[in-house]
């Protein structure tokens, strides 16, 4: 059926603390075959955009080694203008957390994601049991994931329409309007 033929979604996860780039770059390829499209905080998709690459986090992190953090809080509130908006135009979200790496800006658009009542398809490193209790309090446990296989083999499900989409969540706009 190619139901999600044309969505976007956001892919979340830890990059201060933790390379983020090779999970992405595989949910890209995965749901590509679908033709859903990905935005990646390595690679935003803004005419005029923002640098969030290892390279800016350096810039920030000598920034920060020099005293200047009136310079690291402009161009963080700038980044994450940038990241938030694409929690506002994606259609469902997809998270990384490793419960041992600190995360702020991942809970943030997760949370933010979570009060739109978008679908949410949360992955915890080391399995759904490690998920912390916070999050088992905020989202909805059905949409907790042990791996990335696991959200790819849901998403082929709903895209085919084995699956029915969760009605409270999903509001998807019709093909010719994406």
């Amino acid at each position: 059926m190619n139901l999600l033929k044309g969505t976007k979604t956001y892919l979340v996860g830890a990059m201060q603390y933790k390379n983020g780039r090779g999970w992405r770059e595989k949910m890209t390829e995965d749901l590509s075959q679908m033709g859903i499209v990905c935005y990646d905080p390595y690679k935003k998709p803004f005419v005029v955009d923002v640098e969030e690459s290892e390279n800016a986090q350096n810039t920030l992190l000598n920034l920060i080694n020099s005293g200047n953090f009136d310079e690291v809080c402009r161009r963080m509130k700038q980044i994450r203008t940038y990241d938030l908006a694409l929690v506002d135009k994606c259609d469902f979200l997809i998270c990384y957390i490793d419960p041992k790496i600190h995360t702020c800006g991942s809970y943030e658009e997760l949370f933010w994601c979570n009060r739109l009542k978008r679908p949410v398809f949360l992955i915890i490193e080391g399995g759904k049991a490690l998920c912390p209790l916070w999050l088992l309090g905020t989202i909805p446990h059905k949409y907790i994931y042990d791996n990335f296989d696991q959200v790819v083999e849901v998403l082929k499900r709903i895209d085919s329409g084995e699956k029915i989409m969760d009605s409270d969540r999903w509001r998807l706009l019709k093909p010719e309007f994406r």
